[in-house]
């Protein structure tokens, strides 16, 4: 797995005081923006990125840890220079402060990182100090040394055909590009440029610079067959490809005896491994380089991005909190209905009132499904109340069921991020389906609770176990306490982690 492999114990403990230093911290800064003959407040500010920088080391929250280095770094420049807060830097902070604590929260959320999703955030803030951008496989580990052996080896040419050959394979490529830089006909565009480097790839046989044209090639294909996302960095990816078959024309044979850049290599790789779909070409050169899943596609990358934009878990639990208040009132309404001799028929105008502004704010926050399963509930107590006669038990059950399936909508809307992809699979759950899966991640949840705290209890017991001298009677209960936290993770189908426990008890 190339995504962060992250101590989410240590970052539950820290994460609240990680997320007021980091409110702090930008609170300074706008203070000393509105007051920038107070440099006390830019201090403060500085200060307080420092420690979260610390404190991010210290949980190798490894994207996290560049984002802070790259917000503090800016932060002296302003010390240095307070000419220099402009709107523009103003604004690229302001954003680095409200992705920051995001990024917390999706890690503990996911219970994983993806540092890949900082890169841009991180390139903003070496824009405004004018360093050269990171390539957006920063966080990314490949091995480049290996040795490319094609089957068979290229047919001799004379040096004047090769520089012929050379130009013509530059232009076919160029051609290819300029289409791809200015979006026209993208994917036939891409193709153009695979074909030159893949004749390029035969042309150089067994040399040193195969490896390139048999990597950037195979990059090309997936770029294209799996509709990745041509973004700059990549565009200029697709330029640095066309540099390097200039340079063959400046080099003759000798060029293609030169090693590839292993920097341009392990871009390529990055490119394959996001592929969602790899063609057989990418799957032979990911086993060659030996590089292990990244656990996210291009698209995901895309779609956790843009998640990363939307509201904070704290502004997802108030409207969370708002439905569940407004749902536990219809559900007393509806206990109540369930007991009258008239079935509750004085009630439904209220009843339907309460449904209505739960169906509304789930419409606002796009769980569609869920707030058109309340709208038809609507119609139908509306339809009981202008026809004066009391619903039967079958139909308050009908209501009842409904809700059931809103609640178990509602109990997930801290895991959706509200990213338009998943509000779109949220939507398109079937009922019994929403159900099952709430209740199940509930459970997982208890599991996992449960299994936390056994964690605590055996550490403690061991913990007094060496205090005491090797007292056996502190850790006389370790081993049931073990096994039922080795259950517990067979249950959640996490072997690896029971054969562990299995091992300890």
């Amino acid at each position: 797995m190339q995504s962060d492999q992250v101590n989410i114990t240590s970052l539950n403990l820290v994460s609240d005081e990680l997320v007021a230093t980091i409110e702090q911290s930008a609170a300074k800064l706008e203070q000393f923006v509105s007051d920038p003959q107070n440099s006390q407040l830019l201090t403060s500010c500085i200060e307080g990125i420092e420690q979260i920088s610390g404190t991010l080391k210290l949980i190798q929250l490894h994207g996290a840890v560049t984002l802070a280095e790259e917000i503090l770094c800016v932060a002296q420049g302003i010390a240095k220079d307070s000419e220099q807060v402009n709107e523009e830097t103003l604004s690229v902070l302001t954003g680095s402060f409200f992705i920051l604590p995001r990024y917390l929260e999706y890690t503990q959320q996911t219970r994983r990182g993806m540092p890949a999703l900082l890169i841009p955030y991180i390139n903003e803030l070496r824009q405004m100090r004018k360093q050269p951008q990171i390539p957006e496989c920063e966080f990314f580990a490949a091995d480049t040394s290996y040795s490319f052996r094609p089957k068979a080896s290229a047919t001799a040419i004379e040096a004047d055909d090769l520089s012929a050959l050379i130009r013509r394979l530059r232009h076919m490529f160029q051609v290819g590009l300029l289409n791809t830089l200015q979006g026209k006909q993208t994917r036939s565009a891409l193709g153009i440029m695979q074909r030159a480097l893949e004749r390029l790839e035969i042309v150089s046989g067994d040399r040193p610079k195969t490896k390139l044209w048999w990597v950037s090639s195979a990059a090309i294909e997936v770029l294209r067959t799996n509709n990745m996302e041509l973004s700059k960095s990549r565009k200029m990816l697709l330029t640095m490809l066309d540099r390097q078959i200039k340079g063959l024309l400046t080099k003759g044979i000798q060029g293609f005896d030169e090693q590839a850049p292993d920097a341009l290599v392990k871009q390529l790789l990055f490119i394959l491994a996001l592929a969602h779909k790899p063609t057989d070409k990418a799957k032979a050169i990911l086993n060659a380089f030996s590089v292990s899943p990244l656990g996210y596609s291009d698209q995901e990358l895309r779609s956790e991005r843009e998640a990363l934009k939307g509201p904070s878990i704290n502004t997802v639990s108030s409207v969370a909190a708002v439905i569940t208040d407004e749902i536990r009132a219809i559900k007393e309404i509806l206990e109540n209905a369930s007991q009258a001799t008239d079935r509750g028929l004085s009630e439904y105008t209220e009843l339907s009132a309460h449904l209505e502004k739960v169906a509304d704010i789930l419409a606002v926050v796009g769980l569609v499904s869920a707030s058109n399963t309340l709208k038809e509930e609507i119609e139908r107590i509306d339809g009981w109340t202008h026809s004066g006669e009391p619903a039967d038990a079958k139909d308050l059950i009908d209501v009842a069921d409904s809700l059931l399936y809103v609640e178990s909508t509602v109990s997930g809307l801290e895991t959706l991020n509200l990213s338009d992809e998943k509000l779109s699979q949220a939507n398109s759950l079937a009922r019994k389906e929403v159900i099952a899966s709430s209740q199940l991640a509930e459970a997982e949840n208890v599991v996992l609770s449960e299994s936390e705290a056994g964690l605590a209890l055996v550490k403690r017991a061991l913990n007094s176990f060496a205090e005491s001298n090797y007292d056996h009677g502190h850790i006389r209960n370790v081993g049931a306490t073990l096994n039922s936290i080795r259950g517990g993770m067979s249950l959640l189908n996490l072997h690896r982690a029971a054969a562990v426990i299995a091992a300890c008890v």
